[in-house]
């Protein structure tokens, strides 16, 4: 099996090294290097994690935590540490339990996931790939350097539009809207803010520690937190902030209100009480020479200008309606957020593939098969702290192993064929089931079965009373050999016997019997539950499937289903008389579209496709049609 991986970032290596062991694995990374926006995480020091259970992990992710529950828990923080270690990069956790190499150095991770690529056989192409190709719903390869090369799997990671400069340019975004994948809004996340006015600009470079924040909107509360800030030139930064971003919507939602509480551990008296303790101490001195002990330096001509007081006036001086008013700015000095940093300067992107098209299993699209997507390309994003990566580390594992060890689920979907006897829906129903690989179950078959066995013993199939009785005889049982689907009877190949007009007639009779319908009802369910289906039959959108993804009622005029029964019976060297086969068709037509158990008729829902006038191609072709277009298969 060959498997290419694009994008050799964080997801793409974990990737690559966890499909190495079980598969020829080429990783296609269009810059000279892996790792370029790894070796710049966390200032360089790359936060790899946070050392914290699953649960957390799930609680710190902003967007869509719940999808990402299996691959958290297949790899999960404990995991990711134990495998950087075995890998030979150290590691220790600092507060908030950030988890670093010991050497601060994040190129020693990127060394040591390169290392491990090279011994695992991983062959590293430095070339772009400008297109995934994929064929009747499943993938065939990729395109580099504008050469086409075939492959069994297609894994992207090719990350977000963050950081261009690292090389993440959208590109997996592009790959996914052409194979008919879903991309949400892209904005940025974890991303300084801009903040209305000059303040920003005085304050640049000033660092504000263990002060707390609220982002509002009008009386709502957005968000808050305890932790570091950092003014820019124009706006704010920080692990706050960066956190605060991924609350804030789009770009139309703004402004904000930022309240900054610089003094969190002190109640409004405490601090009353602590300023007139330094005012006693600075009696003589001007208000502008005060306030060393409360504030940084370069925060205290800005703050009295937010005060309104005097930076000349005498301590002694200042009214306790003043002081209240230096209490209130320091519990609440605000700020007006205008607007996110360029999406380039955001850690990551908020948006993407969306998730209810991936399967959170196996990280496989659920729209084509042998693609698969993993990392920040994916519509999840998480607070700072560790949890992106690990995001990174569990995806890229997932998705690697899966593509690998054929780990890999297609969408699961049901498709319903209902029609009167004699249409061709079995014939149709396996024709689009073999086109689409997916199963098709005959469920007149079984009915004949019961039929058979109902004849065998001798029993007239309209004593309800009687084949009721025989019912917990009848053993059927729908195997698949050699693709093709094969009617047992108490384990015995029935498959052959039941395709005569007398059991035709049979199961007629008794599918009219509700205890037989009951009776079969959990065998077709079951069937449907397991894998992806096309069942056809007279009740299997209205009864059997009700939630059926795709209902077709399939028919054609009385006269021209008699007609191709009629060339069917003498085709097998049946002797046949027209008039009797339309006569018996019309009969079977009554007696199924009036019994009292689940009547012949069309699903409200159901999309009518009459084939009077069709060949069996042409009919085949607009069934398919329709499966394709409402499973987007």
């Amino acid at each position: 099996m060959r498997i290419a991986v694009i994008g050799g970032g964080a997801s793409g290596m974990m990737a690559a090294y966890s499909a190495a062991p079980f598969a020829e694995v080429v990783l296609f990374e269009k810059n000279s290097g892996c790792g370029a926006k790894l070796n710049i995480t966390g200032k360089g020091r790359c936060n790899l994690t946070n050392n914290c259970p699953v649960p957390e992990l799930i609680g710190n992710t902003v967007k869509n935590g719940k999808f990402l529950y299996s691959a958290f828990s297949g790899f999960d923080s404990g995991k990711a540490m134990e495998l950087f270690e075995k890998l030979g990069v150290p590691l220790k956790t600092e507060r908030g339990n950030r988890v670093f190499p010991v050497s601060d150095n994040a190129k020693d991770v990127t060394g040591a996931l390169k290392t491990a690529l090279h011994r695992s056989g991983v062959k590293i192409i430095h070339a772009e790939v400008t297109d995934v190709y994929a064929e009747s719903g499943v993938v065939k390869g990729v395109i580099a350097s504008g050469k086409k090369t075939p492959f069994d799997k297609v894994i992207v990671a090719s990350g977000g539009v963050s950081y261009p400069k690292t090389g993440s340019t959208g590109d997996g975004y592009r790959f996914a809207l052409k194979l008919g994948h879903t991309v949400s809004s892209l904005t940025p996340s974890l991303v300084p803010l801009y903040v209305e006015g000059s303040i920003p600009g005085r304050l640049e470079g000033l660092s504000l520690k263990n002060i707390s924040i609220t982002v509002s909107k009008g009386s709502e509360k957005i968000y808050s937190d305890f932790g570091e800030m950092l003014f820019t030139s124009r706006g704010v930064s920080g692990p706050m902030i960066l956190s605060a971003s991924s609350h804030l919507g789009r770009k139309d939602t703004f402004p904000y209100t930022l309240s900054i509480d610089l003094k969190p551990a002190l109640d409004f008296d405490t601090l009353d009480k602590r300023i007139l303790n330094d005012f006693k101490e600075n009696i003589n001195r001007d208000f502008s020479n005060s306030l060393s002990k409360l504030l940084p330096s370069k925060l205290i001509p800005v703050f009295i200008d937010t005060c309104g007081i005097s930076p000349d006036k005498k301590v002694n001086n200042i009214t306790k309606a003043e002081r209240e008013t230096i209490c209130r700015s320091l519990k609440d000095f605000r700020l007006t957020l205008s607007g996110f940093y360029p999406i380039s300067d955001a850690i990551i992107t908020s948006g993407g593939v969306s998730v209810k098209e991936i399967d959170p299993k196996t990280m496989e699209s659920k729209l084509i098969k042998g693609l698969y997507f993993c990392g920040e390309v994916i519509d999840v994003d998480a607070y700072t702290g560790g949890f992106n990566l690990q995001i990174a580390w569990s995806t890229g594992r997932c998705a690697g192993l899966s593509a690998a060890k054929g780990e890999t689920k297609m969408k699961k979907y049901s498709v319903a064929i209902d029609g009167p006897s004699g249409a061709g829906k079995s014939t149709i129903a396996k024709s689009a089931a073999k086109e689409l690989g997916i199963v098709y179950v005959d469920t007149g078959a079984i009915y004949r079965s019961v039929g058979l066995y109902v004849l065998k013993q001798g029993v007239d199939p309209k004593d309800k009373n009687t084949v009721i009785a025989l019912l917990p005889d009848v053993k059927p049982e729908i195997k698949y050999e050699d693709g093709a689907q094969h009617i047992y009877l108490n384990g015995e190949d029935v498959s052959g016997l039941i395709r005569t007009e007398t059991i035709s007639k049979y199961a007629s009779d008794v599918s009219a019997i509700p205890e037989v319908r009951a009776f079969l009802l959990a065998l077709q369910r079951n069937t449907a539950k397991k894998t992806s289906v096309i069942m056809d039959g007279r009740d299997i959108g209205t009864v059997v499937l009700p939630d059926a993804d795709v209902k077709i009622f399939l028919t054609a005029s009385p006269e021209k289903r008699a007609e191709r029964r009629y060339k069917e019976l003498l085709d097998r060297g049946e002797k046949a008389d027209f008039n009797e086969v339309l006569a018996a068709i019309k009969e079977r037509d009554k007696n199924d579209s009036t019994r009292a158990a689940a009547p012949l008729k069309q699903a409200e829902d159901a999309i009518l496709v009459d084939s009077s006038d069709f060949n069996k191609e042409e009919t085949i072709a607009r069934v398919l049609e329709i499966i394709k277009s409402k499973t987007k298969v």
